[in-house]
């Protein structure tokens, strides 16, 4: 008897690759064949994509029986013109999606339906069971009938259809009792190919979200219930990575809230012994849990340098987290969390949303003032983005606070493909009833020179200093944004800034469609416009151009002059020096690769540092004319390998890494150990691992029932 074909799936969660940007793993796709493998054998086939070039060659050398895309704001148009050339050599081929992009109530998913017509069956949520019923499905029937319209007729679980002019599916998403039901992707060897390109990986150790913000759809009431993998999954997929010979330098934790559940302090630890042990990240991107116990502070200590400590403010106006549905830390809470983790981790960090319905031009700039007192330095967030099936995307929302957007395109979104220029756009609020547009380009140009300052670090021994003196840094901002102006050399970068805050924003989708059919818009962002994210965009303009760089300090200090006497100057000009010789990225550009400098200073500029809380009294006092400082050798072996790559290096290139390694590119005292961060204090105890409070217990029955 003649052996049947496997059905041959392709699977694809593309991302725009005609730039050379950062790259994630296909964790979620890898999750559904991973599965659907499981349960089916020999009798499936799948090929996983990322690279929209890569899936259209496949097709042409190999024709898959089913092909599903993943939906995300980043790939709409990706997946579309994949999509579309598809279903235009083979309408009968029959394509599935799925992913969050999608208004969840049923006429948002009638509409999304009717507008994608390539799409023929889309699975809401989490697809892994949805996904092995239509294969099973497809597998029943002989094979000229595993057709797009015979798809389309069928009802599946958690799955809507157009069929005969008229939606037929429902939401009856099925949830797995047991995690591990579900095989990883990344020890099937799923991953393997995207892992050997480079691509950073992404792991989750737990599902679901129990809170509900307005402007996310993590916390959905579908996803609400926070379900976990095993400890022995989660710990076996880092150790894979960490010690595979791929060598990722980043590894990326895709739980909404790492930290909510106690375990996830013996996570942290056994991802500080493989760093330990393997050296080959240098840095952890993860959300940390929304809300602030004992034993977050133990992941903290725990996992050191490779992390900040993540506080969710979004906002610190009382009115504006009501009308967001927000519940924030209690302020003694967190100034706790932030004391005990100093000299830990890289520092606090959390996100300041501009657009939130109720925030004013002046309360924004109080939040923004209110968290650095607090000792957090990674401030980030920028205008909101809409996402459909967020309450906030919701008519009702947008009407009762004048909620008004427009559209731009995504950093490294666009590119040319089988000579189709294609891109993404990102809806974004740009007015609201509290906040006109005016304010918020005004704020767009302020927060650039804050977030190179504060966010990836450049100033922060000038902004503790600062802050010891009442010197609001937002008015310092805003001066360098009107003396930037004036000089004849800097003028040029704050020019760039203000230029690309206004003219980066389209009224609708078509205006940009037309825009770019009707100008050379499209070929500028290929050749010279690259499209970057502003803020770390325009600090990576300045690095790259040392005479743009040099103008920035020399505005910075005219700028703290007008705050400041001459008396006060001397002290200000050491600590600017300090903070321009602390950059190890500018220093390994200009050749200079000592990891371990030490720097003279007066004596009353080593003591204003102290009192700023930037230096302790010990190392002070133990060299009272200079500071030592030095940066995380894994830290710079990745910085030195980026700069001596790309000899040619593009905006674009630069704020990669910027990004990647936000504000460890900065040489640091001598007293934050590196090597030995993970090392407590002889006696001093993990309060969660040696309490096992009643929180602890109370938290997790709850987030996993």
């Amino acid at each position: 008897m003649k052996k049947s074909k496997p059905l041959l799936v392709y699977f694809a969660d593309l991302a725009h690759d005609y730039f050379k940007v950062n790259q994630y793993t296909p964790t979620g796709i890898g999750y559904l064949a991973a599965y659907s493998k499981f349960k089916l054998g020999n009798e499936v086939e799948f090929k996983l994509f990322k690279s929209v070039n890569e899936l259209l060659e496949s097709y042409e050398k190999q024709k898959p029986d089913l092909v599903g895309f993943s939906n995300y704001t980043w790939n709409v148009g990706l997946s579309k013109f994949a999509g579309e050339w598809m279903k235009e050599k083979d309408p009968n081929l029959p394509i599935i999606m799925g992913g969050p992009n999608i208004r969840v109530d049923e006429k948002g998913i009638e509409k999304f339906l009717r507008e994608t017509k390539y799409v023929d069956t889309y699975c809401m949520f989490a697809g892994e069971f949805s996904v092995y019923e239509i294969l099973k499905f497809i597998l029943k029937q002989p094979p000229n009938k595993r057709t797009a319209s015979q798809l389309r007729e069928k009802t599946i679980n958690g799955c809507y259809s157009i069929n005969n002019n008229k939606m037929i599916g429902n939401s009856n998403y099925t949830r797995p009792d047991d995690l591990d039901e579900i095989p990883s992707p990344f020890l099937t060897g799923l991953m393997d190919p995207f892992l050997a390109k480079g691509f950073f990986p992404i792991i989750e150790t737990n599902r679901g979200c129990p809170f509900s913000c307005t402007f996310c759809v993590w916390g959905i009431s579908a996803l609400n219930k926070v379900l976990k993998f095993s400890m022995d999954r989660v710990k076996n997929e880092l150790s894979y990575v960490a010690k595979s010979s791929f060598k990722p330098s980043a590894i990326v934790l895709g739980d909404a809230n790492f930290g909510i559940l106690p375990r996830d302090v013996q996570i942290s630890q056994h991802i500080k012994d493989l760093y330990n042990e393997t050296k080959s990240f240098s840095s952890l991107k993860m959300y940390w849990a929304k809300i602030s116990k004992p034993h977050m502070i133990d992941i903290g200590k725990i996992l050191g340098h490779l992390t900040h400590t993540y506080i969710a403010f979004q906002s610190l106006d009382a009115k504006v987290l009501e009308n967001i549905k927000r519940k924030n830390i209690r302020t003694e809470e967190l100034l706790d969390l932030i004391e005990k983790l100093k000299g830990f981790t890289y520092g606090a960090q959390t996100d300041l949303l501009v657009g939130l319905p109720g925030e004013t031009y002046e309360s924004h700039l109080n939040s923004l003032e209110k968290v650095l007192g607090m000792g957090i330095t990674q401030i980030f967030g920028g205008e909101i983005q809409m996402l459909p099936g967020a309450d906030m995307d919701s008519e009702e929302s947008r009407k009762r606070f004048g909620l008004k957007t427009k559209y731009r395109f995504f950093e490294g979104g666009y590119g040319v493909y089988r000579d189709k220029f294609v891109y993404e756009l990102q809806e974004s609020i740009r007015e609201t009833n509290a906040m006109t547009e005016k304010e918020m380009l005004k704020l767009r140009a302020l927060r650039a020179f804050f977030y190179a300052s504060i966010t990836l670090g450049e100033h922060l021994p000038l902004a503790h200093y600062l802050s010891k003196r009442n010197v609001k840094f937002t008015k310092v901002c805003e001066e360098l944004v009107a003396e930037g102006l004036k000089d004849p050399i800097f003028k040029k970068s704050v020019e760039w800034l203000i230029k690309q805050s206004s003219g980066e924003w389209y009224d609708n989708p078509e205006a940009v469609e037309k825009h770019i059919a009707k100008s050379n818009k499209g070929k500028s962002l290929l050749e010279k416009e690259t499209f970057v994210r502003i803020n770390t965009g325009f600090f990576a303009k300045i690095c790259l151009d040392r005479s743009q760089y040099d103008a920035y300090y020399k505005v910075f200090e005219k700028v703290l002059s007008k705050f400041f006497i001459s008396e006060d100057m001397v002290v200000i000009s050491q600590i600017l020096k300090l903070c321009r010789e602390r950059n190890y990225f500018m220093r390994y550009l200009n050749k200079d690769k000592r990891k371990k400098i030490s720097l003279n200073l007066l004596p009353a500029t080593l003591k204003a540092l102290v009192q700023a809380g930037y230096l302790n009294s010990k190392q002070a006092d133990d060299s009272p004319t200079s500071i030592q400082l030095k940066i995380d050798p894994v830290v710079a072996k990745h910085c030195e390998d980026f700069i001596d790559n790309h000899p040619e290096m593009t905006l674009l290139d630069l704020t990669q890494i910027l990004m990647l390694q936000s504000g460890k590119f900065l040489m640091k005292p001598f007293h934050i150990n590196f090597e030995n961060d993970d090392k407590l204090q002889k006696g001093e105890k993990l309060s969660s691992l040696t309490k096992g409070s009643d929180w602890d217990k109370t938290i997790e029955n709850w987030l996993v029932s």
